[in-house]
């Protein structure tokens, strides 16, 4: 340790003395050299940095500019001026009120049908008549109707015991309706009957009394609709005695009031043949007669071989007090009837009518030879319809 520290005292004392020899030698002036003070600060060359003061708080930028700041300034605020998410939506929640959305303009109301029934704006409604076909294009989200049509005697059937009604009087219908081609305004569909449910009093064979028939219809407006159609027009046997039934009807429906669960009523006009304009030119409901395609027409003078059939007007009112239930009246050239329809379950479009008929005596005139008794006593008809 003391020999290290002597030779770099000596070397420290010898280093000037060989540095001037060394000059001497090779002819040089020899360099004089001095202590001196550092130049001053940020005066040399380069980059100069300056102390500079904090800059006071500036205002903000505006929209669109940029701003630079020299140094942030924080400041302690008060806890009630802290904005934190509660509070932010609170005061949105409070603030000026944007004002109600415009009223999007009302649709018109639809009115289409629905077998002996009708739609308004997709809700199935009760029958608008039960003889008489209303005149509405199907509507669209339905295909498939099956209804059964019954009556407790027909006109001319002669009850046992004096009675009023007896089971071998009793009649009824099946009817299948399947509309396959449905447009916006526009249907057309067609009908399956079986008249001979059963084979009662060794009468016609269970079953038999098979026919086909078609309906076309059209939406002149919302609430207005024509249709043409047939019933039992294909007989697939002699056993149908229902009449070949052409119609064109054109019907009209009228709310009483604003909204589609209003009041409504629905008008039919229109003639029909055969079963419509049961009878002969003797009947002063008679418009005359056509040729109906076939023979069998129970409103031929000739049945059944006569090919010709007879028309006559008809017609239906119906008052909807509400989309469960309606009363109404129809003429379907074979008399008048009037009663009640109901679809019992909102949500299933089930519906089932009763009318009576009859119930004048003999008005019109010219049913008085069809009853067996005088005056003609008031019978009773009806449909259920379910459709899907």
């Amino acid at each position: 340790m003391l020999f290290r520290i002597f030779s770099r005292t000596l070397a420290a004392l010898i280093a000037p003395t060989l540095l001037v020899l060394s000059v001497s030698e090779s002819g040089a002036e020899p360099r004089a050299w001095s202590l001196e003070a550092s130049p001053p600060p940020n005066t040399g060359p380069g980059l100069n940095w300056e102390p500079v003061e904090a800059a006071p708080t500036q205002a903000p930028a505006p929209p669109g500019e940029a701003i630079l700041r020299k140094t942030l300034v924080w400041e302690l605020v008060p806890d009630a001026d802290v904005i934190d998410q509660k509070k932010a939506v609170s005061e949105a929640l409070e603030g000026p009120d944007p004002g109600a959305l415009p009223e999007p303009k009302p649709q018109a109301t639809q009115v289409r049908g629905l077998a002996r029934g009708i739609t308004v704006n997709g809700d199935p409604f009760p029958d608008a008549g039960l003889f008489v076909p209303n005149g509405f294009a199907m509507d669209p989200e339905f295909t498939v109707s099956a209804i059964l049509d019954g009556v407790n005697r027909t006109r001319s059937c002669q009850p046992s015991g004096g009675t009023t009604s007896s089971r071998d009087c009793v009649d009824a219908v099946a009817y299948l309706e399947i509309t396959p081609f449905k447009g916006e305004r526009a249907s057309l569909g067609f009908q399956w009957a079986v008249q001979s449910l059963s084979s009662r009093s060794n009468g016609t064979p269970q079953f038999s009394a098979q026919s086909l028939g078609f309906r076309s219809a059209f939406n002149l407006t919302p609430t207005t609709g024509i249709a043409f159609g047939g019933e039992h027009i294909i007989q697939f046997d002699s056993s149908t005695d229902l009449g070949r039934n052409f119609y064109l009807v054109l019907s009209q429906a009228v709310p009483l009031g604003q909204a589609a669960e209003s009041m409504w009523i629905v008008g039919t006009v229109g003639i029909g043949s055969d079963f419509y304009g049961y009878g002969n030119t003797s009947n002063s409901g008679s418009l005359g007669s056509t040729d109906c395609l076939s023979g069998n027409n129970i409103s031929s003078p000739r049945f059944p071989e006569g090919r010709d059939c007879y028309w006559a007007p008809i017609g239906s009112i119906q008052l909807y007090l509400n989309s469960r239930i309606s009363i109404g009246a129809e003429w379907f050239g074979y008399g008048f009837g009037a009663g009640v329809s109901v679809r019992p379950m909102k949500e299933i479009p089930l519906t089932l009518s009763l009318y009576a008929t009859d119930f004048l005596g003999n008005r019109p005139e010219y049913i008085a030879r069809f009853c067996t008794s005088d005056p003609c006593r008031t019978r009773f008809y009806g449909k259920m319809t379910l459709s899907f």
